[in-house]
């Protein structure tokens, strides 16, 4: 793959200089060199959702620290960027304004971006993004955004004043286009879809539908069905739901998976302290008979005022147990942690479970931060190609007709020169004179030549990172083809899809580097592949290798640099 971030950067560091020569705007050469200086940062992953979906809750949970504010109005939210390294803890975030200062800031500025009133909202406005440096271990590979959200709430205040109306408003539609945006220029996104309406995956379908509008890809997206503890419906049918819901939406979505960003959030503040809060959990419930136990849990009123006679355990030492704690996830909790037949570890184990967090490390780790490289290339390689669209159908038009007011401009020159009855010789050397500075035509064809270039190179690095991807995703396959190739087909196959590194060197064994050898091997492929099931791992696998012998075939064959 390092091939491939290099190739990228020196094309389009060339391009771009190639493009400030060509009579473009410098914007556009301008545009490509920055491309070129993104490719070898971190994978960008988004966190992109409605507003008041539990964005906030999930990045908190997924950080394991409460860094994004919970619980304010979608008003006064602000993108918030994580990435790795260490901040000073009293000065903890850098603030970047629009207009393009940068400062640092303390928790107490912080803390005034939270409300709805006037101050807060003009001083929100006035921000661009909040960046937080963190020793987080999944920093070092992505940077994760939480973004503001999309979509609109009802008004709370009709007696607000014009002014408030109007500023609120404003950050509102900032908010949802900046939204939108981060979700288009990530290299990866996290869709996130809350409660809905009816426990059906079809209502599911619905708010994904309003929350990616079409934009989500199955190379670079994971769907997440947050928030699964505060519907009972949705929590016993999450991986059910999740499962259909993945497969309706297969050309859309990686996977979708069911997550209960507030269950995971809370475990993590009960094992604080070697579990000791978590034992005070377990022992203080369970001190309740069970029938008393579960009316308490039938409402937070109840739980938190209710004086049965039979409980040891009054309503203060419970709404002290209760805590901050959501309703939702303090029950989710309370009914596993009053379990007799649990002991302490397999309260753990069913709170983990609960969460959805394990499966969803492991999938980020499969899909965004093994091949973040591929993602990051595949996303600059598509802004790149986004600026040769724009001098395809804008510049080049222009040029075109340039090329026709010019070409009326040397013939009426032409005709003057032709009929001024002057010196035949002087008058020749003139036409040439005229012709060499109205030459539109080659510098049309010169910045056609230079589009084609440009558009040629990109798409080959397209496909050959479409390539890699294939490779990426069919290695994982591997890992669940138990018994499906035997020891020595797999110590070909891990190297050949690039487990050791995408050059072509490393694919094959030392010395096999010939077409005799890959043509053998693509053949006995191919027969693996006509021998398996359409749609098995078996299938799949033995497809890919076929393919991907016969893209290091053509490499030999062309006589390619690589060998």
């Amino acid at each position: 793959m390092r091939d491939v971030q290099e190739k990228l950067a020196s094309t389009l560091g060339q391009a771009g200089q190639r493009l400030r020569g060509a009579g473009l705007p410098v914007e556009l050469g301008e545009r490509m060199e920055g491309l070129a200086k993104q490719v070898y940062q971190p994978c960008v992953v988004a966190v992109v959702g409605r507003v008041k979906v539990g964005k906030s809750t999930f990045v908190n949970a997924l950080l394991g620290e409460d860094l994004a504010k919970v619980g304010t109005t979608e008003t006064t939210a602000t993108i918030n960027y994580f990435s790795y390294g260490d901040s000073d803890p009293e000065w903890p975030v850098r603030c970047h304004w629009r207009g393009g200062k940068v400062t640092t800031e303390n928790r107490e500025f912080l803390d005034s971006l939270q409300g709805n009133d006037m101050e807060t909202l003009q001083r929100a406005d006035g921000i661009e993004h909040l960046e937080y440096f963190l020793p987080n271990p999944l920093l070092k590979q992505i940077t994760l955004v939480d973004t503001p959200g999309t979509g609109t709430v009802v008004e709370e205040h009709s007696e607000r004043t014009a002014e408030f109306m109007r500023l609120n408003s404003q950050l509102r539609e900032r908010h949802d286009r900046d939204t939108r945006r981060l979700s288009d220029t990530a290299d990866a996104v996290i869709y996130l879809v809350g409660q809905v309406a009816k426990v059906t995956d079809q209502a599911f379908l619905q708010e994904f539908a309003q929350t990616t509008e079409g934009q989500a890809s199955m190379l670079n997206a994971i769907g997440v069905l947050s928030k699964i503890e505060l519907q009972p419906e949705v929590m016993a049918r999450r991986h059910e739901l999740s499962r259909k819901i993945a497969g309706q939406l297969k050309e859309s979505l990686n996977t979708v998976l069911p997550v209960a960003a507030g269950v995971r959030r809370a475990l993590d503040r009960l094992l604080q302290d070697d579990r000791a809060p978590l034992q005070q959990v377990v022992s203080t419930l369970r001190r309740i008979p069970s029938e008393t136990l579960e009316i308490l849990l039938d409402s937070q009123e109840f739980f938190c005022d209710l004086d049965f006679p039979d409980s040891p355990i009054g309503p203060a030492e419970r709404r002290e147990l209760l805590g901050d704690m959501r309703w939702a996830v303090f029950t989710t909790i309370a009914r596993i942690t009053a379990d007799t037949s649990l002991d302490l570890d397999e309260v753990v184990k069913r709170l983990e479970e609960i969460s959805g967090f394990k499966p969803l490390w492991e999938v980020l780790n499969r899909h965004f931060i093994q091949r973040g490289h591929i993602l990051r290339c595949y996303r600059i390689a598509g802004d790149a190609q986004e600026t040769l669209n724009e001098i395809r159908y804008t510049h080049l038009p222009n040029h075109r007709r340039k090329i026709r007011g010019e070409k009326d401009r040397l013939d009426r020159f032409l005709r003057f020169i032709r009929c001024s009855g002057g010196d035949p010789e002087t008058a020749a050397e003139l036409e040439d004179f005229v012709r060499g500075h109205l030459d539109a035509n080659r510098q049309a064809s010169e910045l056609e030549a230079l589009y084609r270039d440009l558009d040629a190179e990109l798409s080959a690095l397209f496909h050959q990172l479409l390539e890699y991807n294939e490779d990426f995703e069919v290695l994982q396959k591997l890992d669940t083809a138990d018994g499906d190739f035997s020891e020595a087909e797999l110590a070909e196959l891990r190297p050949l899809l690039g487990l050791y590194g995408a050059e072509a060197q490393t694919r094959l064994p030392p010395g096999a580097a010939n077409a005799e050898y890959v043509g053998w091997r693509q053949m006995y492929w191919g027969r693996r592949r006509g021998e398996a099931s359409y749609g098995t791992v078996q299938h799949a696998v033995a497809d890919r290798a076929f393919t991907r012998y016969g893209l290091i075939l053509d490499e030999i064959l062309v006589g390619s640099d690589n060998f």
